[in-house]
């Protein structure tokens, strides 16, 4: 069996008050330890943090985009709600006898027996050459 040689290197031993004593060489080992796990954990900590933040963030940008659409389309619907109703009146309107003749009248320039029409330019009409 083959026989393991030690090493002679021992090391004298130095009892003066600046060797620090192995239970405070173990004691900073234990804090510098410590230190680095707390560092590492405050690190993955951040991570997550800034992970979840930047979601909060996107979430919050969404909703806002989101809302702004909303009161737009909620505008459009107003729009299109009122304009509905405006041709709903013109077509109970136009089933007035005495509202459709008045339109044809004003619209074609259609006369009744005996009457003339007499055109008065307008501002708009003034530099027209017909």
């Amino acid at each position: 069996m083959p026989q393991i040689q030690r090493s002679n290197n021992i090391r004298p031993i130095n009892l003066s008050n600046d060797d620090l004593s192995a239970e405070k060489k173990f004691k900073l080992r234990v804090r510098q330890v410590h230190r680095r796990r707390t560092s590492i954990l405050m690190l993955i900590f951040g991570g997550i943090s800034l992970a979840f933040g930047g979601q909060l963030y996107q979430a919050h940008q969404i909703k806002a985009q989101t809302q702004t659409q909303l009161v737009q389309q909620q505008q459009k619907l107003h729009n299109a709600r009122s304009r509905s109703n405006d041709l709903h009146a013109q077509v109970r309107q136009l089933h007035d006898p005495e509202y459709l003749d008045n339109l044809i009248r004003y619209r074609f320039n259609y006369s009744r027996d005996g009457e003339i029409i007499y055109n008065i330019p307008s501002e708009a009409n003034k530099n027209l050459n017909f």
